[in-house]
């Protein structure tokens, strides 16, 4: 075999060298390494800019998404009781109808808490009119929801809520529930989630009366990132007893407007299909706010 053939032989058995990285390329991927949705996109408009060094950019991207799950486990495991939480508040008005059809100030607050297996959220919502000093609407929420992590995607679920809404027709009602859940989607843009289980529920109702049922609990949390400022989420839960099914449905669209501030449109169902005499099925509330994380 000629020398010729042998230094072929030679050049075809030896891997191909990426190009380094240009350094304003390296520069752009390291502004964006604290950001997972720009980081992504820095990445591939990298890649397609200069094909020659793809190699070395996939593994300096490696790096830092191992990094930062490192970091982020770290976090988790050092995070105190009143550590890690994170939220945001809002205020607007919304616009009801069904048993009430008027206009009215919308306050609510979330709050959420991450661990290495519990994922924690507290959610409060209020309603409120007044005209001429008589209330012309009155809704409360508060609820609790934490969700124990045991697989990658399954989870069981705790959740704790109590309702006031004198014009529906109960003046109190609390409910506790138990579940198992699975993450349908779980993407970076997008998360579908569903879980159930069994349920009891407390109802006062406006003429005296009380009830305590055993129910059936069914759920769906989702969440669209459409644009990195621009987000669609959509709650839904359904219970169901012997007397009465009731469902609640909470869409929202949030804009990020600055670093802190945002804008949300939200539109929410509540359903009764066994409502007190006198009482519509069903109530929606469409609210306009503007959001401030914290």
């Amino acid at each position: 075999m000629t020398r010729a053939a042998f230094a072929l032989i030679a050049l075809i058995a030896t891997p191909a060298l990426a190009d380094p990285i240009p350094p304003p390329v390296a520069a752009m991927i390291e502004a964006a390494a604290g950001n997972p949705d720009q980081l992504k996109v820095v990445a591939e408009i990298a890649r397609r800019t200069n094909p020659a060094s793809i190699s070395e950019i996939d593994a300096r991207v490696a790096e830092i998404n191992a990094a930062a799950a490192k970091a982020r486990e770290e976090r988790l495991a050092s995070q105190g009781a009143l550590d890690g939480w994170t939220g945001n508040g809002e205020l607007g008005g919304f616009i009801s109808s069904g048993n009430t059809e008027n206009r009215g100030l919308a306050v609510g607050v979330n709050l959420t808490k991450e661990t290495r297996h519990w994922k924690h959220g507290f959610r409060g919502i209020v309603d409120y009119q007044e005209d001429q000093g008589v209330t012309s609407r009155e809704r409360y929420f508060a609820g609790y929801e934490g969700n124990w992590k045991f697989t990658p995607r399954g989870f069981a679920v705790l959740a704790l809520s109590f309702e006031r809404d004198r014009f529906t027709g109960f003046t109190s009602r609390f409910t506790e529930a138990l579940g198992l859940g699975y993450r349908l989607v779980d993407g970076q843009r997008l998360t579908i989630a569903v879980d159930g289980g069994p349920a009891l529920r407390q109802t006062q109702f406006t003429n005296g009366t009380s009830q305590s049922e055993l129910a059936l609990r069914a759920a769906l949390n989702g969440k669209w990132v459409i644009a990195p400022a621009l987000i669609f989420t959509e709650t839904a839960t359904y219970y169901s007893d012997q007397r009465n099914s009731s469902l609640l449905s909470l869409s929202q669209l949030t804009a990020r407007l600055n670093g802190r501030l945002s804008a949300r449109m939200s539109f929410q169902v509540n359903n009764e299909s066994n409502p007190p005499p006198g009482r519509e099925n069903t109530d929606t509330v469409t609210r306009a706010t503007l959001v401030y994380n914290f």
